[in-house]
């Protein structure tokens, strides 16, 4: 069986939760133990045969837990609370960013109309 070395994984779209595991140095059990403190920063696929596969995102906020709990030395409770606001910041930038494009668009519609209405 061929092993896979760090730049295989980082081309791929999902990782397991052993790929996971080996490219941050925990234990898989670690990593079961954060999506149950980090449901909505954790959230893997599953496949039929209930194999957990984790995309960029999930694998950013699994790299940011770690961080925050073991270099920083937060508690749970403190990287969740850190984790929620910056989530809540994020959603607040993409509903910004949202309503630009709106704007945008509404914008572009009224020239478009303008330059009919010259011609």
């Amino acid at each position: 069986m061929k092993t896979k070395n760090v730049h295989d994984i980082a081309q791929k779209s999902y990782l397991t939760i052993g790929e996971v595991a080996r490219q941050l140095g925990v234990s898989v059990e670690v990593i079961r133990k954060w999506e149950r403190e980090f449901p909505r920063q954790i959230r893997p696929l599953r496949t039929k045969g209930d194999v957990r596969l984790y995309n960029k995102k999930d694998v950013e906020n699994i790299e940011m837990i770690q961080r925050l709990l073991h270099n920083e030395g937060m508690t749970v409770a403190g990287a969740q609370k850190k984790l929620t606001h910056n989530q809540s910041r994020e959603e607040a930038q993409q509903e910004v960013i949202s309503r630009l494009r709106s704007i945008r668009k509404q914008l572009q519609d009224i020239v478009e109309q303008i330059d009919i209405a010259m011609q």
